[in-house]
């Protein structure tokens, strides 16, 4: 019987949530490999499988630093399950749950924000910054010792291996997939939509450049008439929301620039499909869900130009640098006024999404998980039957 637990400790809510329900979802349904999937209350509405079960993680590893702090010491010498284990996978990127030496590790790395130094200068000094510099050392740590890293994008492996570097294991590279869902908007959002918009759909960040896209949307209203409005709908990181505000109200935008908050995540493509133009400026990424879902739902994007987009988009998308403000304003001026080429964006984005499917990324997770079981390090030699990423 081969036994893997899959750490979800850092899995609390949107992306995360969505990425481990589609890999459980995913998980071989046979009888001589099981999975325990270490997770908070938060995660146990996820679906159930016959050998998936769910291990609810103590109160106390909900905040990260006492999740690190106690952490290494409870799973290590305390937990009564610390030795059941042939492979742990650790989603979140870091050494959560640290257990005896017997069985094999496996890390996958999500976050690139911590080792993006341009993108963590623009969070002023205080927690962010220090939270960033923290997980610089415990994510860096993790992968240089780890047994199998799965990265979830070609840019993602090439900046680790050139500033971590030092990785004793094997890697592959699995990008994310993506999954349509049909729930309507809510109506309280769509009466606030104006009739033609152009819609940025992210969390409102400090790397996300929203103030050069408001910047860029002043900078065009100065020269010519628009009749289209801008649309930010996303959560927000409060000191950087409040530079956005700021910006809108510095250009008098209060009429033109609408915030409408968070959207639950099965409403979104809704969203985006009423929009006449949907923009990604993201200047920090590794594998974002979110530019992948925009892409499907056939409407013309224009993305960032740094990686990964560029990668994940293909060569037939719009990219502009997020940071230039009039390269900015003139490629939304040219997608405004040329009706072909929003038509010709739009398919090309549709075509190129049909890459990533949650189906593919389970599937290519759990085989490279047998290949780490294979290649990784000696422990208690179990039954294991056939492959893991053999079906019944």
């Amino acid at each position: 019987m081969t036994k893997i637990l899959l750490s979800a400790l850092a899995a609390r809510r949107g992306g995360a949530i969505t990425y481990l329900r589609n890999i459980v979802g995913t998980f071989p349904d046979r009888p001589d490999v099981t999975l325990s999937v270490l997770a908070h209350q938060s995660c146990e509405a996820l679906p159930a499988r016959a050998n998936v079960e769910w291990i609810r993680a103590p109160r106390w590893a909900e905040p990260p630093i006492t999740r690190f702090l106690f952490g290494f010491f409870y799973y290590r010498f305390l937990w009564p399950r610390r030795r059941e284990f042939d492979l742990v996978y650790y989603a979140g990127g870091s050494f959560d749950v640290s257990l005896p030496g017997e069985a094999t590790r496996v890390v996958a790395f999500q976050n690139m924000l911590p080792f993006d130094r341009e993108a963590r200068r623009r969070y002023g000094p205080g927690w962010m910054r220090l939270r960033h510099w923290l997980l610089w050392f415990a994510l860096g740590w993790a992968m240089r010792r780890a047994d199998f890293v799965i990265f979830i994008s070609e840019h993602g492996r090439r900046a680790i291996d050139r500033l971590v570097g030092g990785r004793r294991g094997g890697s592959a590279v699995i990008r994310h997939g993506v999954a349509r869902t049909e729930a309507p908007l809510d109506p309280e959002i769509a009466r606030r939509l104006p009739e033609r918009f152009l819609l940025y759909l992210s969390t409102i960040d400090a790397y996300k450049a929203q103030v050069e896209l408001v910047d860029a949307w002043a900078l065009l209203r100065s020269r010519r008439p628009v009749r289209e409005k801008l649309v930010f709908a996303g959560p927000d990181y409060p000191p950087y929301a409040r530079r956005v505000r700021a910006a809108i109200a510095r250009h008098g935008l209060e009429e033109e620039v609408i915030l409408v908050g968070a959207v639950q995540h099965d409403q979104i493509f809704d969203l985006a499909r009423r929009a006449l133009v949907n923009l990604f400026l993201s200047a920090c990424e590794n594998c974002p869900v979110t530019m992948l879902e925009l892409m499907c739902v056939g409407r013309p994007l224009l993305a960032s130009s740094r990686q990964p987009m560029p990668e994940l988009g293909g060569p037939d998308l719009a990219y502009v640098d997020p940071y230039d403000v009039p390269a900015i304003a003139g490629a939304i001026e040219r997608l405004i006024d040329d009706e072909a080429e929003r038509q010709r964006l739009g398919e090309a984005a549709a075509l190129r999404a049909r890459m990533f499917s949650w189906d593919q990324c389970g599937a290519a997770t759990w085989k490279t998980i047998q290949t780490a079981l294979d290649q990784g390090a000696p422990r208690p030699a179990p039954s294991r039957g056939r492959p893991l990423a053999a079906r019944r």
